[in-house]
């Protein structure tokens, strides 16, 4: 009932695709490659995502009274990050070291959460619980429809193809625009399965989450809303492909909807108020 349909998926596949094509084409090698070579980003990227925030979650899920199937959701989605609707939020940036650090560290949060997020959960679960992870689908999915586009972008970038970024960008944005349209019933649904004080539990997870990665954000101003960003939209791909495979008792996949469907309004709110803030600080040095 809460998994995508064939026009869903193939709606996602275009957003993802699109995405990272039209940053490759935008920013190019030299600029993506920053990143990697930012030990002090990276390190703040693993210990937000990887230490700070898993931590909280499974610490809520143990510690606060909540359905056995919202405390197995939170354990998934906060030791899985790298959610891919990030991209929706991060690819909006003018500044190519900002979009360059947008694209990279979903990039990188995406895979490693293949690999680190399962050892996390395994060490959460409650005694007897075991885990399936579709390691294979999971590398196949990430290449075909994140390292390959963004490879292809950064080939064109000094060409004339550069010129297409924009149109492609604008074909991923439509593409997620009928995602988040088509799944509109299912999103209610889940989020009447999971209750008020469920949906008032993953807001302030969100949040959290946030707000961890901007402090750890660093000094740079383009790199804290990089990282709140990243850091708060979870990876619901992951928890719902792990969650079919290994969890006998579906109820878990509602909270999980749930979650991926909460996150993108907060996000784009949180979009909305830092260019309105950037504006408003660009207005008030140019004034002085």
């Amino acid at each position: 009932m809460f998994l995508m349909d064939t026009l869903t998926k193939a709606l996602f596949y275009v957003f993802l695709a699109g995405s990272m094509l039209g940053i490759g084409l935008k920013v190019g090698k030299e600029e993506l490659l920053t990143v990697v070579r930012d030990k002090d980003w990276l390190v703040r990227m693993f210990a937000a995502n990887f230490l700070l925030i898993p931590a909280v979650g499974i610490l809520a899920a143990r510690a606060l009274a909540m359905k056995p199937q919202n405390a197995l959701a939170l354990i998934l989605l906060a030791c899985a990050p790298g959610g891919m609707g990030a991209l929706q939020f991060l690819t909006k940036k003018k500044d190519e070291a900002a979009l360059a650090y947008g694209g990279g560290t979903t990039v990188l949060l995406s895979f490693l959460s293949i690999f680190l997020s399962p050892v996390l959960i395994a060490l959460a679960l409650p005694k007897g619980m075991t885990l399936t992870i579709p390691y294979g689908k999971a590398v196949l999915f990430v290449s075909l429809f994140m390292l390959l586009p963004l490879v292809l972008g950064i080939l064109f970038h000094g060409t004339a193809l550069r010129k297409l970024a924009g149109p492609v960008a604008l074909i991923g944005t439509l593409a997620f625009i009928g995602i988040v349209v088509k799944l509109l019933a299912v999103t209610k649904l889940a989020k009447g399965e999971v209750g008020k004080k469920g949906l008032i539990g993953i807001v302030l997870f969100i949040l959290i989450s946030m707000l961890i990665g901007w402090i750890l954000g660093g000094p740079r101003k383009f790199t804290r809303p990089v990282l709140a960003t990243s850091s708060s939209m979870r990876n619901a791909a992951l928890g719902l492909a792990i969650a079919v495979r290994s969890f006998p008792d579906l109820a878990v996949l509602a909270p999980l909807v749930a979650f991926a469907s909460i996150m993108v309004p907060v996000n784009l709110l949180f979009m909305v108020i830092t260019k309105v803030g950037g504006k408003k600080a660009e207005k008030r040095a140019a004034e002085k």
